[in-house]
């Protein structure tokens, strides 16, 4: 290696001379492509089809307080190894998975815990480090790892079990929301020159134009009536008749939060908002929305109107009729029949149902 070359760790990485070693973090080097053995750390060729280790599959997931290293495998279109009740399944352990070569690794980062959580020292170590892979790559892993629990999601995101595995549900989240930046944002929006990422994980251009991960905020409101009491849910004509949601969309160019959310209620449902009350946020990476979610009081009385032609339907429900109607939903289960007593809502992993389940849990 060239004298004064600097080797040191960085949480992505698309750059040659790649090395995964015993201490499981990624190292580079800053030096024209240069490339070393350093303190034992396996060196990498260019083109080389040396094994990734460790690469293997435990049977158990990995608790969040042990040093182990776990690595979450992503494929391009976002999909994952899930174990056979639906939660994330963590490569680690000594052996190796096959079918992961250098070369089948896209690009690679590391979550790490918040440095200001309640639980910072506990899980100081328990960083997990994301590979990212082709759909084709993903599938092979899950054959490699012959075992009939483990399979790569077909879903996995939209349908996880958030209420089984929030910390999963978490790390999920955070690999779909970079793996856009990381794989597919290779240019400039604005003169569309190449933007390799640089030393620090951010794009930059030969011309030194930085180029950030995109992130697109959304609002969401659950509407309420005037004394709290009925919630007001939307059926999208995209949707079955039967299903229902909360009130979203993008924020436009010059809105504030608040006002985003009275001009959505209004557009879909007529209605003037009177109130607004922050509750909650959420990461939806389909592909990188951050979801911003309101309670919004209004006057029931006013006469509903579907201005911007999104919306089928939408009903008044108060708490002993939503109830009733998800009892009902989850006897009879989904069709596609339209059925009044019926309501599909949004998934348990989705902060729509978060929203819906919290203001039911206020009432008697």
């Amino acid at each position: 290696m060239r004298e004064g070359a600097l080797l040191r760790p960085v949480d992505f990485e698309l750059t040659r001379g790649n090395w995964l070693g015993d201490g499981c973090e990624f190292w580079f080097c800053q030096a024209n492509g240069c490339r070393a053995r350093v303190r034992g750390w396996r060196e990498r060729s260019r083109g080389a089809r040396s094994r990734v280790k460790p690469m293997t599959s435990t049977p158990e997931r990995t608790p969040a307080d042990t040093h182990t290293p776990r690595y979450l495998l992503i494929s391009r279109e976002g999909e994952t190894l899930l174990n056979d009740d639906g939660t994330l399944h963590y490569l680690t352990g000594k052996d190796t998975a096959e079918s992961l070569t250098e070369d089948a690794i896209l690009a690679r980062s590391v979550i790490r815990p918040a440095a200001y959580g309640a639980d910072a020292q506990k899980n100081s170590e328990a960083a997990v480090h994301v590979l990212y892979c082709e759909d084709e790559t993903l599938v092979q892993v899950a054959a490699d790892l012959n075992n009939p629990r483990v399979r790569a999601s077909a879903s996995g995101f939209r349908y996880y079990p958030v209420h089984d595995d929030q910390e999963g549900r978490a790390h999920y989240a955070t690999a779909l929301a970079r793996r856009d930046y990381l794989i597919d944002m290779r240019y400039s929006a604005y003169s569309g020159e190449e933007a390799p990422l640089g030393s620090k994980g951010i794009r930059r251009t030969a011309s030194g134009e930085m180029v950030f991960p995109r992130i697109e905020p959304a609002v969401m409101a659950l509407v309420t009536s005037r004394d709290g009491e009925r919630v007001l849910l939307a059926n999208n004509r995209q949707w079955h008749p039967n299903r229902f949601a909360l009130i979203a969309g993008f924020v436009d160019p010059g809105e504030n939060l608040e006002e985003a959310i009275a001009r959505e209620v209004y557009e879909e449902t007529g209605l003037h908002t009177l109130s607004t009350e922050y509750r909650m946020s959420d990461v939806w990476p389909f592909p990188r929305s951050l979801m911003i979610c309101y309670r919004v009081r209004v006057d029931e009385n006013e006469t509903i109107i579907h201005h911007d032609g999104e919306i089928r339907a939408a009903r008044w429900f108060s708490a002993a009729e939503l109830r009733e109607a998800i009892a009902i939903s989850e006897e009879r289960g989904n069709s596609d029949e339209d059925d009044p007593a019926k309501l599909e809502l949004p998934g348990t992993n989705a902060v729509a149902r978060c929203m819906i389940d919290e203001w039911l849990a206020e009432k008697p």
